[in-house]
């Protein structure tokens, strides 16, 4: 299976991290003394929390070797493990921050995830995390028509490639039965992301959301068919601003709750 390219990942780091920034912004404790950063990436929202609350043990986890490799070789004063966020993740101890930031989306069964990730926090620890909200982004819906194209769809028809991002009432659902409900806040935000052109969210997306597609597809040549095809599709989405850029709007969802 294709693995995820950090490199290409963090082309657009102060994008990607932005969002972890507001997340950290909105946790209200002052000296946690453990963190656990769930779908760490390449530790760039590690080194976020790191930099918030320096004197805490922090570990990052992650299921793609390489991110993981590329947090190792970036941040040597924090842990990275190579773990799957729907493994026991029990061993790991207990936490004052459980933190995931744009990870969980892609893993089923929210619920029960959701419950999970309570489980490990201390008394009066926080649970934080932010998913995309990738439906409502205009690339996204220009890459699920491609899935209904014949030459595509036979190879993609029995792929998992969506997100399971849910709605804000679902998740306050979630929330409300574990935490007091006073201390949960749910909010989303679009960031409205300038890139210097469409080949920008060619390449945000060829870090991540291709990944699968191309990994569910036979052959170079149809990969490459697949790629030119999610371009052309993309060129009729957005327009350049009279200095170039084009405009990349993309909507986050955010949860935050105190135990």
């Amino acid at each position: 299976m294709l693995d995820w390219n950090p490199d290409l990942y963090l082309k657009f780091e102060k994008e990607r991290t932005l969002p972890a920034k507001d997340l950290i912004s909105r946790i209200e404790i002052v000296n946690p003394k453990r963190i656990l950063d769930i779908g760490c990436g390449s530790g760039n929202s590690t080194h976020e929390l790191k930099k918030r609350w320096p004197n805490a043990e922090i570990v990052g986890i992650d299921n793609s070797k390489s991110m993981v490799e590329k947090a190792r070789s970036l941040y040597d004063d924090t842990k990275f493990i190579l773990m799957d966020a729907t493994e026991d993740l029990s061993p790991l101890g207990k936490f004052d921050i459980v933190f995931s930031n744009a990870a969980i989306q892609r893993i089923p069964d929210h619920e029960n995830l959701i419950k999970s990730f309570y489980d490990l926090l201390n008394d009066k620890g926080v649970l934080a995390i932010q998913l995309p909200l990738i439906d409502e982004v205009e690339a996204q819906k220009a890459l699920y028509e491609l899935e209904y194209v014949k030459k595509y769809k036979q190879y993609l028809d029995d792929k998992e490639l969506r997100f399971n991002t849910k709605s804000p009432d679902f998740y306050y659902d979630i929330l409300s039965s574990l935490f007091n409900p006073n201390s949960i806040y749910i909010w989303t935000t679009t960031y409205t992301h300038a890139m210097d052109s469409l080949d920008d969210i060619l390449k945000w997306y060829e870090s991540t959301t291709l990944v699968p597609y191309f990994d569910a597809l036979p052959n170079e040549e149809i990969i490459s068919n697949f790629k030119n095809n999610f371009y052309i599709k993309l060129k009729n989405v957005y327009s350049p601003r009279p200095n170039g850029s084009i405009l990349f709007n993309y909507k986050r969802l955010f949860l935050v709750a105190s135990k």
